[in-house]
């Protein structure tokens, strides 16, 4: 996907706060695992969470312990898909009041602008952004902290259930042009193909939907409600005062900077210029004040890069052309030389003592 132009609507990561996500999809994993009866039960009690929290859709829970039950629950009770039997399950009825604002939109660039402008109001330390293109464009979605893996049920109900709710407002016959996961799709690939009726790859940077920008901007019909811009105002107050506010920890040029590298890193342009441009800053002012605050930009994209590499070495199998790619780096032997500069010890090497 070099062809993408435009990243728009990013979502900021929290910082100083443990990632949290919300109730809302520990009621959708009930769902799906309705079949197992009270034996899910324990395994709730083991991560700390318990059925009577789905009375409150919006209460906030540690979004480690709900990633980590989605893994053990597939595992536990032979639900390889688990994720994907959750996404099917996920639609506008489970949005609750944001159902009517999403009906209200004009089009799925509409639509889907306001989910990302929710999202780090549903679950923090998450990234989901678009990047536009000239003929598609990409809908990402990762969380932010590398220890939180393995990851993968969570990522497949998150793509499949933002399908799922395209398929509600375009067509049921609606399909995306390709499907990402940052995860193996190794023995589960024709599976995950048939599913969303589109090329599926893994060991990506991010969890992505490829779209068509035609689709992004084909009117909603009628009987999906039309574009009304004053309800929408009305309810978009509403849910962000039920919501509450996002995260608003003061974080220095250097942090914001930093944050930035890691969320652009291997999905656009990385250099001091976008990323002074990114926070409203000539180039000669970043570096300004990034020297004032004891820091760099060279030291900040080396830094990021280093704990990304190392990150990724150890908690996933991605190629070491994927790995490198993921980093904005040209080729794996320039990457290779990099991380050997770091560690004194090659990728492969660092890998096999850290499996």
């Amino acid at each position: 996907m070099k062809e993408l132009l435009e990243v728009t609507h990013e979502c900021r990561p929290d910082t100083g706060e443990p990632a949290t996500t919300r109730t809302l999809y520990l009621i959708t994993l009930l769902k799906a695992l309705a079949n197992v009866g009270r034996r899910l039960d324990s395994l709730l009690r083991e991560h700390g969470l318990y059925r009577s929290q789905a009375a409150t859709p919006y209460e906030r829970i540690a979004l480690g312990r709900y990633v980590s039950l989605l893994e053990q629950a597939a595992q536990r009770f032979d639900r390889p898909f688990l994720g994907l039997d959750m996404g099917t399950q996920f639609g506008l009825e489970e949005l609750g009041p944001f159902h009517a604002l999403f009906k209200a939109c004009a089009n799925l660039h509409d639509a889907l602008d306001y989910v990302i402008k929710f999202q780090m109001r549903w679950q923090t330390h998450s990234l989901l952004e678009l990047a536009c293109g000239p003929q598609t464009s990409v809908l990402s979605y990762r969380i932010q902290d590398p220890g939180i893996w393995p990851r993968r049920q969570d990522a497949e109900f998150t793509l499949s259930g933002i399908a799922g709710l395209i398929k509600q407002l375009l067509t049921t016959q609606w399909a995306p042009v390709q499907v990402h996961f940052e995860h193996s799709i190794a023995g589960k690939k024709q599976h995950l193909e048939r599913f969303f009726k589109a090329p599926v790859r893994g060991h990506q940077g991010a969890n992505q939907l490829v779209l068509l920008n035609s689709d992004l901007e084909r009117p909603f019909s009628r009987a999906a409600g039309g574009q009304d811009i004053g309800l929408k105002r009305v309810l978009e107050r509403h849910l962000l005062d039920l919501l509450g506010p996002e995260n608003t920890t003061t974080r220095g040029l250097a942090m914001q900077a930093r944050e930035l590298i890691a969320r652009r890193l291997g999905c656009a342009s990385v250099d001091c210029d976008s990323i002074a441009a990114a926070l409203d800053l000539s180039s000669r002012s970043l570096r300004r004040r990034l020297v004032e605050e004891g820091s760099s930009f060279r030291s900040l994209l080396k830094e990021v890069r280093q704990a990304k590499a190392q990150n990724l070495l150890q908690a996933c199998d991605m190629p070491l052309s994927a790995v490198a790619q993921d980093l904005g780096y040209s080729d794996q032997a320039t990457f290779s030389r990099a991380f050997k500069a770091w560690t004194r010890v090659s990728p492969r090497r660092y890998t096999k003592s850290h499996g």
